[in-house]
């Protein structure tokens, strides 16, 4: 995945001005990955990216439109891929019924969603560390992230866990097992490095994400009761997901008959 640097450069700007917008995105995404969004003035900004104080204003309207432009410029570039999991999930979730096929199926492409885009944020650091500041420190932002990511993927947990024991997704045991589901995959966002020491993974090959998905999927399959049935490799017309950068790698996929 190219840098966000790149992937902001790459969208139309007005010329009279796009230099200067791109140069306060770039210098802003670092400044506050290391000091938070309240350590960084508008001063400090325009000192760092050699542009007139009023210029953040300019371009942004505050120094809040340039912390929110940044969250929405990186959401922006994966919400096809995203849109398009979440279809999948929902068509399989609708005529799956109890078949235990189909419902791994669905835990499978929500677990490859979720890691294959840590993947590809992992060329993102700096924004990764945005994402994880948000999260120990909720702001508006957080509201952002929870309605855009979080929001649609628990829901669809809920639905799966619901359905595999035969209980509504409103339920509280079915919503507070999502939840806990969710985190345990979120949270290998933040244990990448010690996963990587155990294993000697210095990054994600398409092989790795493989065996981590297929680890997470089994997983979630025998915490919520599900037969785990034999994988077969992914179909020859298996659909790639991008993330403002290369493919993303697929894990091996049932064949449950739904076109993504």
């Amino acid at each position: 995945m190219p840098p966000l640097e790149q992937t902001l450069s790459a969208r139309p700007l007005d010329p009279r001005t796009g230099e200067t917008r791109r140069r306060i995105i770039e210098t802003a995404l670092k400044l506050f990955a290391e000091h938070g969004f309240r350590g960084v003035s508008v001063r400090d900004l325009s000192a760092a990216a050699q542009v007139n104080v009023a210029a953040v204003n300019y371009h942004f309207g505050s120094k809040q439109g340039l912390y929110r432009t940044i969250f929405d410029t990186v959401l922006d570039e994966d919400e096809g891929c995203f849109a398009r999991q979440i279809d999948e999930v929902t068509a399989l979730l609708g005529r799956a019924g109890s078949d235990p096929v189909l419902l791994t199926a669905a835990v499978e492409i929500l677990a490859r969603g979720l890691l294959g885009r840590l993947s590809a944020f992992e060329h993102l650091r700096w924004f990764s560390v945005l994402v994880a500041r948000e999260l120990a420190f909720p702001g508006e932002l957080f509201d952002l992230l929870y309605r855009r990511r979080v929001e649609p993927v628990l829901q669809l947990l809920a639905q799966l866990v619901g359905t595999a024991w035969g209980q509504p997704p409103t339920s509280e045991a079915v919503r507070l097992t999502a939840n806990v589901l969710h985190g345990h995959m979120a949270s290998l966002a933040f244990t990448r490095p010690i996963l990587g020491r155990q294993l000697g993974w210095d990054h994600y090959t398409p092989e790795r994400l493989d065996q981590l998905t297929g680890a997470v999927t089994d997983l979630i399959c025998r915490a919520i009761g599900l037969t785990i049935p034999d994988r077969s490799g992914p179909p020859p017309d298996a659909p790639i997901c991008r993330v403002g950068g290369p493919d993303l790698p697929r894990v091996p996929r049932l064949d449950t008959g739904v076109s993504a």
